[in-house]
């Protein structure tokens, strides 16, 4: 059997293919660094992708701004959303005309921007009414509903005004209203901007609490008048009797003619005037008799 036996190379052999092999590794790590800018070439890809994916969001943003914009633009301006008629409900002695006039100009404005909270606010402060709800309804209505003070009493000043229960001067008085209680104030000036009607809230709870009572029953008191800060006389509908009292002691007053209530109906004597003011005492002053005289009955 025959061996080949591979001749040794020489030294300069060797190195040559030393140098090879360095020149063909450094060859390679040429190539790598070619091949190295294709990463950062991929990265700016990414970025290139986020920028276009950014401004298209920002494109579809601005078309959806723009479509808000012309709708509302539409709704503000078309012409058929202007108010063409405004309805009440819940007046009863109010007409429209005058809260038409009072709500200020409606008709003709547009639906969408007018300002329901403005427009129930100014119904608010007319004397009558209570509270006021305003809604829209499309296309060109507005709807009011209304809740009315209701006339309680007439209060006289220089001139007559229905007050309402909770005593709020409402105007002056009108005819259908002439069968109301009537409170007299001293003060008989003009109707004052700082009216307060707790007095004559107090003076008429009271002359209901009478009018309850058999007494009145045909005869029912209809008139207070307020002397002062401190006094007051109930006048009954005949004009013949007269119940004074304390405006500070209306409650008490009231307990000492319920005492001496039994012992009046006894009496055959017409009564002229019941003074409930003093305070251990009720005077009865007879009316009947030629020479009128004043009695004193105690009520302790």
């Amino acid at each position: 059997m025959d061996f080949a036996v591979a001749d040794q190379k020489s030294p300069s052999a060797a190195w040559s293919d030393l140098r090879s092999e360095r020149k063909r590794k450094h060859n390679r790590g040429g190539n790598l660094r070619k091949k190295a800018p294709s990463k950062v070439s991929s990265r700016d890809f990414s970025w290139a992708r986020i920028l276009f994916e950014l401004a298209s969001k920002l494109f579809l943003a601005g078309v959806v701004i723009y479509l808000v914009y012309a709708s509302y633009n539409f709704l503000i301006s078309d012409p058929r959303f202007k108010i063409a008629n405004v309805s009440f409900r819940g007046h009863h002695s109010l007409v429209e005309k005058q809260l038409l006039d009072w709500l200020e100009p409606t008709l003709g404005e547009n639906l969408f921007t007018y300002d329901l909270s403005k427009a129930s606010e100014r119904l608010a402060e007319h004397p009558w009414i209570l509270s006021a709800s305003v809604q829209r309804k499309f296309p060109q209505e507005v709807q009011i509903e209304l809740t009315e003070r209701v006339p309680y009493a007439r209060v006289k000043f220089e001139k007559v005004f229905l007050m309402d229960n909770f005593g709020v001067l409402l105007s002056e008085e009108t005819p259908e209203y002439n069968n109301l209680p009537l409170i007299v104030q001293s003060n008989k000036g003009a109707k004052p901007e700082n009216f307060s009607g707790d007095k004559v809230i107090q003076s008429l709870k009271t002359m209901h609490y009478f009018n309850k009572l058999s007494f009145f029953e045909n005869n029912p008191l209809d008139i207070a008048e307020l002397k002062g800060s401190s006094r007051i006389i109930f006048f009954t509908r005949n004009r013949d009797l007269q119940i004074q009292m304390s405006m500070e002691a209306l409650t008490e007053g009231f307990k000492k003619f319920m005492i001496v209530l039994d012992t009046l109906e006894d009496d055959d004597m017409k009564i002229q005037m019941i003074d409930l003011s003093f305070k251990d005492q009720v005077v009865v002053r007879d009316r009947t008799s030629i020479n009128s005289t004043s009695m004193k009955r105690q009520t302790n």
